[in-house]
């Protein structure tokens, strides 16, 4: 936590001595939030192996806080402070017959991590009239706050079997994760403000935890939809 903390300071740090510093135009802060498809990647050649579990996406959301410094109409710096999910879940399916009539049984155990998370993130805008495009890109830094299993069995039907809290530091999480994250999407000027969306990749670069059997360490990513709005407070 004390490596995340230092790491979050800093990127603040660096980003009002810019706006100090700076030819900035326009400072705006705002608020966002968004929808995610999250699921985990095993990096390397065993990725293929058999024995793997075939991990699916699951749903998850995020929400946090914008700052914007601009340079002129087609130039930024985005910081913001996130509170976001990423996670997966496996599907163990076989088949059981009963009085001759095939029966579908299985798992589905869903892992979710909480996280704070900070992107710094460079935008660059197209257009000049009050709708513009942009692409953004950079670095994000994530610190794992908790994490829970869901579990649910099917047999004929859907039933919640458990929901368990997972012990982050007994299974040997790395909770400090540094990512990348791009993105293409769209602001309307409002007058009052500036509403935007956007369609975003992010991908971590720290592998935080093993696969069970496989021993093999695996990387989040998530794609989601973002919409928010940014207020200018001058510059």
């Amino acid at each position: 936590m004390k490596t995340f903390q230092k790491t979050i300071v800093l990127a603040f740090l660096f980003f009002f001595a810019m706006l100090q510093h700076s030819q900035a135009q326009e400072f705006s802060v705002g608020l966002k939030t968004g929808v995610q498809s999250a699921n985990v990647k095993v990096p390397g050649f065993i990725q293929d192996a058999s024995f793997l579990p075939d991990f699916k996406s699951v749903a998850t959301y995020n929400v946090g806080a914008v700052g914007e410094l601009s340079f002129g109409k087609n130039f930024a710096v985005q910081t913001e402070l996130n509170y976001t999910q990423k996670g997966f879940q496996v599907n163990e399916d076989f088949d059981l017959s009963l009085f001759n009539v095939p029966l579908p049984v299985g798992a589905t155990a869903i892992s979710k991590f909480h996280y704070l998370e900070m992107p710094l993130l460079a935008k660059a805008k197209f257009g000049t009239g009050n709708t513009q495009l942009y692409l953004l890109a950079g670095p994000t830094f994530g610190y794992a706050l908790s994490g829970n299993l869901k579990t649910r069995a099917r047999f004929i039907i859907e039933l919640d079997v458990s929901n368990t809290d997972i012990n982050l530091d007994a299974v040997n999480y790395e909770r400090f994760e540094v990512g990348g994250m791009a993105g293409i999407g769209f602001n309307v000027d409002t007058g009052f403000g500036r509403f935007f969306m956007d369609a975003r990749y992010s991908h971590g670069f720290t592998q935080p935890y093993d696969i069970p059997l496989a021993h093999e360490r695996v990387q989040h990513y998530n794609i989601g939809l973002n919409a928010g709005f940014v207020i200018p407070l001058g510059g």
